[in-house]
């Protein structure tokens, strides 16, 4: 599942975190299933890891925004 960001903007943090494990436990699902050839799409990590991307990405700029509200 490809995650958009402005789908994970309206997220609370919490929920952001929620979804970073998921798509962690994903990944590393994906990657058993590589190395015992039996994932059919290959592409599948790589849409895992632009998604964590994507999510990092969002809490990185939300804890920004927190950090210049308290300042």
């Amino acid at each position: 599942m490809i995650l958009k960001a402005k789908d994970l903007v309206d997220k609370t943090e919490k929920e952001l975190y929620e979804e970073l494990e998921s798509l962690r436990k994903q990944l590393f699902e994906a990657k058993m299933d590589f190395h015992a050839r039996r994932l059919e799409n290959s592409s599948a990590m790589r849409e895992l890891k632009k998604s964590i991307a994507r999510v990092l990405t969002v809490l990185q700029n939300k804890q920004d925004q927190e950090g210049e509200l308290n300042a």
